[in-house]
């Protein structure tokens, strides 16, 4: 775990050098009410057994579809020897996307454990933002918070998008949910072991990988944003997630893959976002 962290770090530490009140949690939840009240969203606690999960949802339209956004997993290190106290990620990359989207319906889901205070959440142990951020437990309770959101508002059909180690959730979901239209991913972790082996680092033993349910996954429309940038998720995992999508259908008319140039991991997607938000998603 703590060779892993060596490469996740990395940009992490970048934003807490540069970015006032990193270590502040008040001023990242702050920031991040700030962003999605500005845009309209309304922020909601969603319980389930074990995790409370905070939302940020603009619902216009209960007869409409859902697109919901994951977030990535934020600030899980302080530096590569001390993890964070508090998973909220400094740049909500997701949030910051989902304020983009004009769909009816767009719910933003936090990871477990963040936007909160850790003191009392009991179940917010370090290892579900280190070695377990995709364990069957976390992935359980999205899952969780998203059909209570939906069945309390009588949405029948969903969309998902990934940013980052939230890209490996809404592939699993993606796989295991029946409500699933497609998938959207950037800059997603979709193989958590190519991951581990690129990089040279510990894998993540505890958590799931989005290439072990690959004969689900691959009839599902899906888009995948990746960037030639990027240092951290690095086109080779994507490709190798596709590799093994291609086990079970080699044509893989489903399946779409957008490179960009002008990104890197955590910036510069907000206008490939607007270009892309209207994707016509058809499986040849």
């Amino acid at each position: 775990m703590f060779r892993y962290l060596k490469i996740c770090l990395t940009l992490q530490i970048i934003l807490c050098a540069t970015i006032t009140g990193c270590n502040n949690l008040q001023t990242r939840i702050k920031n991040a009410d700030e962003l999605a009240n500005k845009n309209n969203f309304i922020k909601k606690i969603v319980s389930t057994e074990k995790f409370n999960i905070v939302s940020y949802q603009k619902i216009n339209s209960s007869s409409d579809d859902a697109v919901i956004y994951i977030e990535g997993d934020g600030l899980s290190w302080l530096n590569k020897y001390r993890i964070s106290d508090n998973p909220t990620p400094v740049n909500p990359v997701a949030l910051e996307l989902a304020t983009l989207d004009q769909s009816p319906n767009v719910i933003y889901l936090g990871r477990p454990c963040q936007y909160q205070d850790i003191k009392t959440e009991i179940s917010c142990t370090p290892d579900y933002w280190t070695n377990k951020r995709a364990s069957y437990e976390i992935i359980h309770s999205i899952d969780t918070a998203i059909s209570k959101i939906v069945n309390h508002l009588n949405i029948k059909k969903i969309r998902l998008v990934g940013y980052s180690g939230g890209g490996t959730i809404a592939a699993i979901l993606a796989a295991t949910r029946k409500d699933v239209i497609d998938l959207r991913t950037i800059a997603g972790n979709l193989d958590i072991d190519t991951f581990s082996k690129i990089h040279n680092v510990s894998p993540l033993s505890d958590s799931l990988n989005p290439i072990d349910y690959a004969e689900k996954l691959v009839k599902v429309p899906q888009v995948h944003f990746v960037s030639t940038n990027d240092d951290i998720i690095k086109k080779e995992i994507t490709a190798s997630y596709i590799q093994n999508l291609k086990k079970y259908d080699n044509n893989l008319g489903c399946v779409k893959l957008i490179e960009s140039t002008t990104s890197s991991h955590s910036t510069g997607w907000t206008s490939i976002w607007r270009n892309n938000l209207s994707y016509n998603f058809r499986c040849n």
